[in-house]
């Protein structure tokens, strides 16, 4: 069985933190839609940033 975890460490201040990524290889969506997903709903977020403003400014 492939192994599809990753370890990552992390320093921030005197502190270290050690980060386990486990990845399922069933799972039908790559880590890009993952990614692209999250870009998108975090933009959607974006205060006053909405569709009609948008609108407006194109026109």
């Amino acid at each position: 069985m492939e192994n599809n975890t990753t370890v990552s460490e992390y320093k921030i201040g005197h502190t270290t933190y050690l980060v386990k990524t486990t990845f399922n290889p069933a799972f039908q969506e790559s880590l890009s839609d993952i990614v692209k997903r999250l870009i998108t709903r975090d933009c959607e977020n974006l205060p006053g940033d909405n569709k009609q403003e948008y609108d407006r400014q194109a026109v």
